[in-house]
């Protein structure tokens, strides 16, 4: 699914989204209905290849199921902050007219000074830094009964989300000190695909410990494209 950026008001797109859900589940046919829906709650860890550090993952899904087999599930959830590692200074060979450089810097952009007759030789990285994502999901999920009390599960839909975001600022300088500081946070938010499979065992009729593994991407203009695996396990609550 192509990936599409747009520009809400800070923090009105998750509760707007969540609305017209609710609205759309009260007016599904009697069909649709007969089948009952579920509402369930999850938590686990976020995993990605291409930053370096990531928190936990919180979800919240509702919707109804269409048929005994499929679903229309909607979902609200948090993946916690994902940041890049600082860069780090190299001071080899520093000098006057040669100013430090800096190792792992693709994520921004390096400037470098030299020394004038009242400041020392510097150099400057500038660069994103870390994000927290908040999603509105609408996806498809179909089951597939292993046995009795045991179903496996395949799920793919949009993933709509924002997230502040921060870009960071680091100099480094002739004499080896270091300074750093936020210079902005801004918000994004696009459109992605997200997909996913798991189990779901009931330990009662109408109670399930639910098993999922997913993944996702932030695609937006501001920064780089990053990946995201999500691994959690939860229950859900069928009526």
């Amino acid at each position: 699914m192509a990936s599409y950026s747009c520009t809400p008001a800070r923090g009105g797109m998750l509760t707007s989204l969540a609305l017209s859900s609710l609205l759309g589940l009260s007016l599904l046919s009697p069909a649709a209905q007969a089948e009952g829906g579920f509402v369930g709650l999850q938590g686990g860890i976020t995993d990605s290849q291409d930053m370096d550090s990531f928190g936990n993952t919180i979800k919240l899904t509702f919707g109804p199921n269409i048929t005994d087999r499929l679903a229309l599930e909607f979902g609200i959830m948090d993946i916690g902050e994902a940041s890049y590692d600082d860069p780090k200074a190299d001071f080899t060979d520093v000098a006057d007219d040669k100013p430090p450089t800096f190792k792992n810097a693709k994520h921004g952009t390096v400037s470098r000074t030299n020394a004038t007759t009242d400041d020392q030789a510097y150099a400057t990285y500038t660069g994103f830094a870390s994000a927290r994502p908040q999603s509105f999901l609408i996806t498809f999920r179909y089951r597939f009964p292993l046995t009795d009390s045991i179903d496996f599960f395949l799920k793919t839909g949009a993933n709509l989300w924002v997230a502040d975001y921060d870009t960071v600022e680091i100099k480094a300088f002739q004499d080896q000190t270091i300074s750093r500081r936020i210079v902005s946070t801004k918000q994004t938010s696009a459109v992605d695909q997200i997909s996913g499979g798991g189990f779901f065992w009931r330990a009662l009729p109408d109670l399930a410990l639910r098993a999922e593994l997913e993944t996702t991407a932030l695609d937006s203009k501001e920064f780089s494209r990053v990946r995201f695996q999500l691994i959690t396990l939860g229950a859900q609550y069928e009526f």
